[in-house]
């Protein structure tokens, strides 16, 4: 994990790989897929994020999204660094959050 200068080490461990079409692995406690499939004339990335603490949902929906919205520049073209840490606060994390909490108590 990235927040300016701070750095806190995760451990993971890949379960499964298939390149280029999966990636299963830990990321500290939680678990993550990634996967690759056919769509139309692209591809479709999933990503299915199992939470090992399930009071952090609207917190990971939040920063996953930040993370979509830069990929999506990245493919339009546009350069544009990461959003993380503190950082997210300045792209709507807070917005964010609170929207993907309320749709899951909802």
């Amino acid at each position: 994990m990235v927040d300016g200068d701070e750095r806190t080490a995760l451990p993971a461990v890949v379960h499964r790989a298939d390149p280029p079409h999966l990636l299963e692995y830990t990321w500290g406690a939680d678990l993550l897929r990634w996967e690759l499939t056919p769509s139309g004339t692209g591809t479709r990335l999933t990503l299915r994020h199992t939470l090992a603490d399930r009071d952090m949902d609207a917190m990971v929906a939040a920063g996953w999204h930040l993370c979509a919205d830069v990929l999506q520049r990245l493919l339009d073209g546009e350069p544009v660094s990461a959003i993380r840490g503190r950082d997210a606060m300045n792209h709507g994390w807070p917005e964010l959050r609170d929207r993907y909490a309320a749709e899951f108590t909802s």
